[in-house]
């Protein structure tokens, strides 16, 4: 679970523009911001994926389980999770439309590496496999929060107790970023609220359907806070999403390590 906390820390300064993506703009490089951008959300998606098999490797673990049978589960299997469990992780990935992410995860599939993938695709996965994996994160803490203290003794308890706590406000943290990106913008950099590749205009176009039905915002937060409906319909208004765009790119480090 830690592993998952310590990736959590990385895909939330992910979230935030690079000095290279800076570099490339003041330069006028738009194939060079365009890479840099791409490669911010490569390293989400490896970030996310890390989330995801160590939230999973969590799961299936049971209180009692000695350190030799933990070491003998595989992070990617999904065999050793209950009914229960099992029924609710996949609900966060059909939600998050990636209802084949633990295929991908058995398979050993890097989430996002294929480098032929067009920024207009990458940037939507990456945005769809971060959401999976902040919820699934919160799941898996709240999992370890339910084992009796007793079954961990009294300093693992705190440790576990720190770790949980320090997954829970960082995944809310990163929640409430990725709910102010517009899955339906115009343009992938639009989305996650940074300025177009220089000499690209404005990037006005069609707004597509990236979450195919309909939705502008990922409504991660009200999906942490057990809202599952406000997070299908949730639509932040659009004074607060303009003026996220406006300075997203001059923010950095909102996303803190606990």
């Amino acid at each position: 679970m830690d592993s998952a906390r310590r990736a959590l820390v990385l895909l939330g300064a992910l979230l935030y523009p690079l000095s290279d993506e800076r570099a490339a703009l003041e330069s006028s490089d738009a194939e060079g911001y365009g890479g840099a951008v791409a490669a911010r959300m490569r390293g989400a998606c490896t970030q996310s994926q890390a989330i995801l098999e160590n939230a999973l490797k969590s799961l299936v673990h049971e209180a009692g389980d000695t350190k030799s049978r933990r070491s003998r589960r595989k992070a990617r299997s999904s065999a050793g999770l209950s009914e229960g469990v099992r029924e609710e992780v996949d609900r966060i990935l059909a939600d998050c439309d990636i209802p084949d992410a633990l295929d991908w995860l058995r398979n050993g599939t890097s989430i996002g590496r294929d480098p032929e993938i067009p920024l207009e695709s990458l940037v939507p996965l990456a945005a769809r496999v971060a959401a999976a994996a902040v919820r699934l994160s919160v799941v898996a803490a709240a999992r370890i929060d339910s084992i009796p203290a007793a079954a961990n003794g009294g300093d693992a308890a705190e440790r576990a107790a720190a770790v949980t706590g320090g997954t829970v406000r960082t995944a809310q943290r990163i929640a409430r970023v990725l709910d102010e990106w517009d899955m339906l913008a115009a343009s992938p950099t639009a989305i996650i609220g940074c300025p177009p590749p220089p000499g690209s205009g404005d990037g006005a176009g069609p707004t597509p359907d990236r979450l195919g039905d309909g939705r502008r915002c990922l409504g991660v937060t009200a999906a942490l806070a057990g809202g599952e409906a406000a997070a299908q319909g949730e639509t932040p208004g659009g004074t607060l999403r303009r003026t996220r765009t406006g300075t997203v790119w001059s923010a950095g480090g909102a996303v803190q390590r606990d």
